[in-house]
Formats: structure tokens, C-alpha cells, sequence
């Protein structure tokens, strides 16, 4: 037996939920295909955070969910970054824009199941199959799913939102550039004795950045890059010495802390797909790219990808016409391919520039930031580049 729908999503984390929220409205018949649940259980905060920018918050207000993640968000208000060795500084308050917020910082675990609940709460929610995606068919008007419980799905258009290791984008033979930078991230949440006053602190060293982000309370994210051999050596030491030698890093600027979450650590890469679109077929979020941590840009592109697809699918609805058109998935490629290229190449080369050794960069990286600290309009343009990825 096989089920038809017009739009399958397969991958149910946060860019399958989000786009699966934002298309619910458009009266398709739609289909999410994910491993897990579709609420996951409560459980321990795994460590993660991230920043959602100012133009994902519209996205997310555009399509009724933002109310489900503003309760679970902090609001970050102001930005200081240093760098070192060089004691550059540069500091960015939401009062030089327009007094909204740049962002808001938000959990991993936290983000997705607020989506998840959000999108069981809607009257014309996704039919959920809970499953993997084993074999991928293309017939001239659907494509044809066969999941790992047997189950065969026909679809006009199926979605890629299955991460950086996509099963749909290896099924479609669509070829990925990839590369290692030899670090890796530390992720965890600490519980702090200062308020963080709604700031984003970054350090930018040569063994790599480390950024605290405010959370709801007194509490902080923490992204902590180093070289992959550092970073198991600092996992290994414990808890005590981990926070001892974060107090020292950051200047014991949130005072005493202690741990809210477990510690985790990930290898860290680039990544894009050489084309977005195949026959009947999209990828989104990191089945079409991955980034460097550095700019705090990766689910904010994907939300940008979102926003384009569901718009141009809320057109088509309108008009009657087919979700796997080839003209609508070309538009779509056109208008992201190219906008997240640049991205990965300013996240490639900050993290090069500040992540390297070489002596003779050292002043360059410091007049850098001491000349856009000095001038109010490149400061302004570049926290407004930030924070608007659309």
C-alpha cells in the first residue's frame, strides 16, 4: 500500500519542524518522516545552544510558532568581543540600532521540543512516520519513499532536512564539498553567580573562539573551540578543572559556576551541497550546508532557506500549481545557494584569520577590530549583517 501526499519532510530536528510549521497552513497534504518521536521525552539539557537572529524571530512569528519559543529564549541585548593576544575590543548595544534585541540565545534540546509541541498542537499538523528512509524512486509526477518499517510513501515534493549526513541527499546523488578545520566545539550550559545582563561575550584566540550566550536566569551557553586534542583533553579533566579553566578564559567575568548541563564535545567541518534541488526534491538547513560556530550563523541559514521555500510553496497553493514544479525549486536554489555560499566563506574566513598562529596576522586581526570598533556606521552595518540573514 502506498500513501500519497503533496510535500514529505524527511528529517524531523529543528529545520524538518520549523518547515513543517510554517507549510501546516497551506493546505497540503504533508508528511514528516524522522527516527524519533514526535514529541522527544524530556530529558537532561544535552549541552547545545544557540543564538536565533533577529530574522529568524519574524520567520518564526510569520508562521504562528515564535510564541512557543519566546518563553524558552533570552533576549541578547549587547555583544563585546575580544580578541587576543592583541586586547582589541569591540562593543555593540542594541540602543546604536534600534533598541530591539540582536537576538536570543535558547537551548538545543529546549528549541526543538518547543517545535515539536508546537506542531502536535495544530489542527492540520504532518501525518508522522516513525521511521528511517531506506529507498529513494522518482516516477514522472511524485517521488517514492520506502521506509525502514516497509511502509512506501508517493510524494510531488520531498524535502531534505535529514542534517550534514542527509540519507535523501546521498539517495539523490547530489555530490557535497566538504572540509575539517582540526577542531572541535565544546558545548555546555552553566548556572552562574553574575547576572549576564543579556550580553554576548566572544573571545577570538588562536586555538579558536569561545562565546558565552545568555540564557533565561542565570544562566549561560557556552561554545568553546579548540584543537581537537585540546578539547578531549579538557572533556577528560573533569568538572572542576573545565570550569576553572573556563573562569580563567573569560576572566571570571560571570563569577562562580557550576555545571546545568552535561558536556559535550563534536568534531568541527564545512560543508555545502553542489545543488540544492533535484527532480521533485529540496534540501534545507544542514543537508544543504554546514558552518563554523564562529558567527553563530547555521540554523539562522537554515531558517532563511525555510522562509524562501515556504514562501514560494505558499504561492504556489495559491495559485494551484504543482509543489515540485522545476521552475519553483530552481528559484529556490537561485535565491539560496549563492546567499549561503557567501556565509560559509565569512565563517571559513574569520575562523582562519583569528584561529592561526602566524605572528605577522596578529596586528592585522587587531587594527581590524580597533578600526570597526572606532567607526559607529561599520559597526552598525555589521551587527545589522548579523543579525538579518534574509
Amino acid at each position: 500500500m502506498i500513501r500519497d501526499f503533496d510535500i514529505t519532510i524527511v528529517g524531523g530536528g529543528h529545520s524538518g519542524l520549523f518547515l513543517a510549521g510554517a507549510l501546516a497552513g497551506q493546505g497540503w497534504r504533508l508528511a514528516l518522516v524522522d527516527p524519533q518521536p514526535p514529541v522527544p521525552p524530556d530529558g537532561p539539557p544535552d549541552g547545545r545552544n544557540l543564538a536565533l537572529v533577529r530574522s529568524t524571530r519574524e520567520v518564526a512569528e510569520r508562521y504562528g510558532l515564535w510564541s512557543a519559543l519566546a518563553p524558552l529564549a533570552c533576549p541578547v541585548e549587547a555583544v563585546r568581543v575580544r580578541e587576543r593576544p592583541g586586547g582589541a575590543r569591540l562593543a555593540t548595544d542594541m540602543q546604536e540600532l534600534d533598541g530591539r534585541p540582536f537576538a536570543y540565545g535558547i537551548e538545543h534540546g529546549a528549541l526543538r521540543r518547543a517545535l515539536a509541541e508546537a506542531l502536535a498542537g495544530l489542527e492540520h499538523r504532518p501525518s508522522f512516520f516513525q521511521s528511517h528512509l531506506e529507498g529513494l524512486a522518482r516516477d514522472p509526477d511524485v517521488r517514492l519513499l520506502t521506509l525502514s518499517d516497509g511502509r512506501r510513501l508517493a510524494t510531488r515534493l520531498v524535502v531534505g532536512a535529514d542534517g550534514r549526513g542527509s540519507r535523501l541527499r546521498g539517495l539523490a546523488g547530489i555530490r557535497l564539498d566538504a572540509w575539517s578545520y582540526g577542531q572541535a566545539a565544546i558545548g555546555f550550559v552553566v548556572a552562574h553567580e553574575r547576572p549576564h545582563h543579556h550580553t554576548v561575550h566572544e573571545w577570538l584566540r588562536p586555538r579558536g573562539p569561545l562565546a558565552l550566550l545568555p540564557l533565561p536566569g542565570r544562566r549561560s551557553g557556552i561554545t568553546w573551540v579548540e584543537p581537537e586534542h585540546a578539547a578531549r583533553a579538557l572533556v577528560a579533566e573533569g568538572e572542576d578543572a573545565l570550569l576553572r579553566r573556563l573562569a580563567e578564559e573569560t576572566d571570571h567575568i560571570l563569577g562562580e559556576m557550576r555545571l546545568a548541563s552535561a558536556v559535550g564535545s563534536w568534531p568541527l567541518g564545512a560543508q555545502h551541497a553542489r545543488r540544492y534541488v533535484a527532480p521533485r526534491l529540496a534540501l534545507i538547513g544542514d543537508a544543504a550546508h554546514g558552518v563554523h560556530p564562529i558567527h553563530a550563523q547555521g540554523f539562522n541559514m537554515a531558517v532563511a532557506d525555510i522562509a524562501e521555500l515556504a514562501g514560494a510553496l505558499a504561492r504556489a497553493a495559491r495559485r494551484g500549481e504543482d509543489p515540485g514544479g522545476a521552475d519553483l525549486l530552481l528559484r529556490y536554489e537561485r535565491a539560496r545557494r549563492w546567499a549561503n555560499q557567501q556565509r560559509i566563506w565569512m565563517t571559513d574566513g574569520l575562523n582562519r584569520i583569528f584561529s592561526s598562529e602566524a605572528m605577522w596576522l596578529r596586528p592585522v586581526r587587531s587594527g581590524a577590530i580597533r578600526a570597526v570598533a572606532a567607526l559607529p556606521p561599520l559597526r552598525r552595518r555589521l551587527a545589522r549583517s548579523r543579525m538579518r540573514l534574509l
